[in-house]
């Protein structure tokens, strides 16, 4: 069964000192992202317009190159896709167009917010981080200026026992424009990062590390919908 790779042991791990020195989670976080070259991933987009709201279920392959997003809904959109590379959108069929609204700020569109939102995890820059939860899951988030979009703000909130993202919002001027919900996320390339299973009960002992399946990943993501 596919395994979801996650990115790092639980956590406190990243909490515990080392040498008598404190590790920063945040910066932790960011350099997993960082060393990540390539994974797939899919997530439910809503997009909030001055006038109407919209919404997109897209499916991403990701390297911090180059991407390729895939439009799985709405239906009269399914299929068409587009390829983000060195921060150049192109759509595969031109009398297709996929705007980002009034909200020139977050001069994106949504098959960009995928990608955008990895760069932001992997060097954006940290305007705040907390601890938070997400339906049952206790998450890390981070908000996170990019240099190239001034006056948007990219925050996802982390799991903070898998690393995986389950909520993000991409905000211009204080509005947010975009909220993602991610549903998948495999990695397909940055090493070989730890794969801890997670405890069916709290402080239940670990087992068969490195087994964590679709169902587990499934599983996360639904306990973050609650």
């Amino acid at each position: 069964m596919r395994k979801a790779l996650l990115f790092a042991p639980m956590l406190m791990l990243l909490l515990t000192a080392c040498g008598g020195e404190e590790k920063d989670p945040a910066a932790e976080l960011q350099a997993q992202y960082a060393n990540l070259t390539g994974a797939v991933m899919e997530a439910d987009v809503s997009c909030h317009y001055a006038d109407e709201d919209r919404a997109y279920t897209l499916l991403c392959d990701y390297a911090p190159e180059r991407s390729t997003v895939t439009v799985l809904s709405p239906a009269n959109l399914a299929g068409i896709s587009a390829t983000v590379e060195n921060g150049t959108l192109t759509l595969s069929y031109e009398d297709i167009s996929l705007d980002a609204g009034g909200y020139s700020a977050a001069a994106i569109s949504p098959v960009a917010a995928l990608p955008k939102l990895m760069q932001a995890a992997a060097s954006g820059y940290v305007t705040e981080k907390s601890e938070e939860t997400v339906g049952e899951r206790p998450c890390l988030r981070l908000a996170c200026d990019l240099p190239d979009d001034e006056g948007s703000v990219y925050t996802t909130w982390f799991d903070q026992e898998t690393l995986l993202p389950l909520r993000s919002e991409i905000s211009a001027e204080g509005t947010v424009v975009f909220e993602v919900a991610w549903t998948r996320f495999e990695v397909t390339g940055g090493g070989e990062p730890a794969v801890p299973a997670v405890p069916a009960e709290p402080g239940a002992p670990q087992e068969g590390a490195g087994d964590w399946t679709a169902a587990d990943e499934a599983a996360a993501y639904a306990s973050a919908e609650e």
